[in-house]
Parts: structure tokens; sequence; C-alpha cells
């Protein structure tokens, strides 16, 4: 492996409890918006994976996926209210106040993994917006060579073409590249671009039967240094 991306939230920090206020604000919002069309209020919540307010692990609104929740929103709302989600989305996201708490020894193994040469960078649900304000206040910045972000209207993961950014600007093969993340669509990304290496790490919101795609899962991602150096 030459390079190694990094999901943010739940991967290098932990999760951040905001996002969860987000989604749940998202999920309220549209119910309020299309009531008029929800015959069964209390079974919309329940299929968007949100019971007895809150958010549960695995489901549609704990895994970040924005491509994911308009599908749903659409379905249940039998029309397509993917500009609406989209507007409304960017809008709490561009609001939210973040926490960047590291996963206990993160810092010091990025700090060794770039001793070590290898090249690394984010990909991200996180608007711009929100990985600025996590370099500038983690003081991370000088780990990474790329930092690919989402917004709302933007290829997200797992599609491939996320990746765009580190393709076409570094000389770099999809097989030496590992991606790190806590997610399902972390790892689906991982095997869309032909990557050499998927590791699904433990501190996030998705669960260890999730992950049936990857090739190891970890508890943190401190543990990759003995993956990649095998």
């Amino acid at each position: 492996m030459k390079w190694i991306l990094f999901d943010k939230d739940g991967t290098l920090i932990y999760f951040d409890r905001s996002w969860m206020t987000i989604g749940l604000q998202l999920a309220d919002d549209f119910i309020e918006r299309y009531k008029h069309k929800i015959a069964n209020v209390d079974a919309a919540y329940k299929r968007l994976g949100i019971v007895d307010g809150e958010i549960q692990q695995g489901t549609i609104m704990a895994s970040g996926a924005l491509d994911n929740m308009i599908a749903t929103f659409n379905d249940i709302a039998e029309e397509d209210v993917t500009q609406w989600v989209q507007q409304r989305s960017q809008t709490l996201v561009d609001n939210r106040v973040p926490d960047n708490e590291w996963v206990e020894g993160a810092y010091q193994t990025l700090e060794n993994l770039q001793q070590q040469g290898y090249k690394m960078g984010i990909v991200t649900s996180d608007s711009k917006k929100g990985v600025d304000q996590f370099l500038e206040v983690t003081q991370s910045a000088k780990f990474f060579d790329v930092v690919i972000s989402t917004e709302a209207n933007a290829v997200e993961k797992p599609n491939p073409e996320v990746l765009k950014p580190l393709f076409d600007n570094h000389d770099v093969d999809p097989k030496d590249v590992a991606i790190v993340g806590d997610t399902a669509n972390d790892i689906k990304t991982g095997k869309n671009a032909g990557l050499g290496l998927s590791i699904a790490v433990l501190t996030g919101v998705d669960i260890e039967e999730s992950f049936g795609e990857a090739d190891y899962i970890i508890p943190t991602m401190n543990e990759i240094i003995d993956i990649i150096n095998q």
C-alpha cells in the first residue's frame, strides 16, 4: 500500500452526536412537510431507522449516505423530494456545531504512518465547511495529501467517482490504495473503486455484521499499521 484513505466521523474521531441530531431533524422536517402523504407516521420513522426518537445502528439514517435517505424519502412520500432533501440537509449540515474528539491513539497513528512514508487522505460525507473546521481545530491538515468532502448535490460514497480527485491529481494505482471506514458504504466504495484493501472499524455507527465485504474488521483505526505493513 502507498495510500491510505480515511473516513472522518466514526473513524478518525468518535462519531459526532451532532450528526444524529441532524438526521433526526431532517426526518422530523420531512414527516411534517409531507405528512399529508404519509398514512402511518410511526411506520415511516421505523422505515428510516428511527425508534423512540433514536437513530438505530446499521439503518438508513445512521449510514450518512444522502442518496439512500433520498430514495427512502421518495418512497415514503410517493413523489420525488430530492431537491427539498438536498437543500434541507445542506442547511442543517452548514449550521451544525461539531465535536472533534479523536479516537484514542489516532493522532499518534497518523504521525506514525506519515513517518513511514504513506500518503493519506480523507473521504467524508461531511461538507467542505465541516472538514475545514475539523482540520483547523485538530491541527491535522499536515497529515492529508487529499481531502474529499461531499456537498449535497455531489457524488458520494459508495460511488467510486467520489475518489476522482485522488486519481485525477495523483499518479497512483487503485491497488496501492487502502480505505478505512466505519460504515458499509466506506467498504463498498473501496470495492467499487477496485482499491487494494478495505478495512472496517467498529468505532462508528455500523454493526460488525454490516462488513461482509471488508478485508479486515478491527476495533479502531490504530490497528491498521500491523495490517498494511504485512
